[in-house]
């Protein structure tokens, strides 16, 4: 295990492992839940910022580097959904991300006060291989993030809808 001393407090790399930890000692021992808030206007152009900001959390999990680009992939398309459907593309709304690493896991929320998904179930991706204009135009970025994420929920509250998913560090026994 090679320590970086960064002022404080030390980060922390497993060789051989592809992930970092954040914290003064052991990863899990000393974390406590740490959130941190985003805030972008609902314009496409400005969802990049926001990939940017989940990988750098991912940095300070045990995820591997490959499961940092499946959140973001997930993140991004919550928030362009929000963008997409909830505002119809338009811009001066208002969407909110929040990223929180716990112990045990890391989550994920994006709220938006624009139109709620009427009709929340788990997707389906139905299509031809051998025919990729069969693929569908809409409904994947949700069969994306249900795929990859270990839990995903969806609520409306005060005008208020918000889409939480989130992926274990380490599988929960069955």
């Amino acid at each position: 295990m090679t320590a970086i001393a960064a002022g404080s407090p030390t980060y922390q790399h497993r060789e051989g492992e592809g992930s970092s930890f954040c914290g003064t000692t052991a990863f899990k021992a000393n974390m406590s839940t740490k959130t941190l808030h985003l805030s972008i206007d609902s314009r496409l152009s400005d969802v990049a910022l926001v990939g940017h900001a989940v990988r750098g959390v991912c940095a300070c999990s045990p995820l591997s580097v490959e499961a940092y680009g499946e959140m973001e992939v997930c993140v991004v398309e919550a928030v362009n959904n929000a963008i997409t459907h909830a505002y119809d593309r338009q811009d001066g709304f208002r969407v909110e991300t929040a990223i929180t690493l716990h112990p045990d896991r890391i989550s994920f929320e994006v709220s938006d006060t624009g139109v709620a998904i009427e009709e929340f179930s788990p997707r389906t991706l139905e299509f031809d291989p051998e025919d990729i204009g069969s693929l569908p135009e809409n409904g994947m970025g949700l069969f994306i993030i249900e795929t990859i994420m270990d839990e995903v929920t969806y609520r409306t509250e005060d005008g208020k809808n918000t889409l939480a998913f989130c992926r274990y560090f380490r599988q929960p026994n069955a």
